[in-house]
């Protein structure tokens, strides 16, 4: 039987980090490849293209996702840096070690299960469409 692994809070925190990271990297690739995918399967003229209703809806979240993804980062700009705005008034000294309030990144998590929700409901009218273009 294997121990289990002895951690500090802050491997935890930088694991966390890094993996949300090379979530958000995913899903802005996905985000590119489904709309390369709805490119290439559109049908009409160039100067007025048709999409299936799949593809449509999953252009709609693609689009949601790539807003909240940068939603996400403008409200975790503009969050820390009040609060760094908070701690300057206060005369915080630049060194000085404090703890951040638990909820600062709570708007951002939210925003980052959003825009995860929503490339999964992307991928949700992709695949079938995909499947019935070369299985079905």
């Amino acid at each position: 039987m294997s121990k289990a692994a002895n951690l500090t809070t802050t491997e935890v925190k930088a694991a966390y980090e890094a993996l949300s990271g090379k979530a958000s990297e995913i899903v802005r690739q996905l985000s590119l490849a489904g709309v390369a995918l709805i490119w290439i399967f559109k049908t009409g003229t160039a100067s007025s293209p048709v999409l299936e209703v799949q593809l449509l809806r999953a252009a709609l979240f693609i689009f949601l996702a790539l807003s909240l993804d940068l939603l996400q980062y403008l409200l975790g700009t503009l969050t820390w840096h009040r609060y760094f705005l908070y701690k300057e008034k206060q005369e915080t000294p630049p060194t000085a070690k404090f703890e951040a309030p638990s909820w600062i990144n709570w708007p951002t998590w939210t925003l980052f299960w959003l825009k995860a929700a929503c490339m999964l409901a992307a991928y949700s009218f992709i695949l079938p469409f995909l499947w019935g273009k070369f299985v079905g």
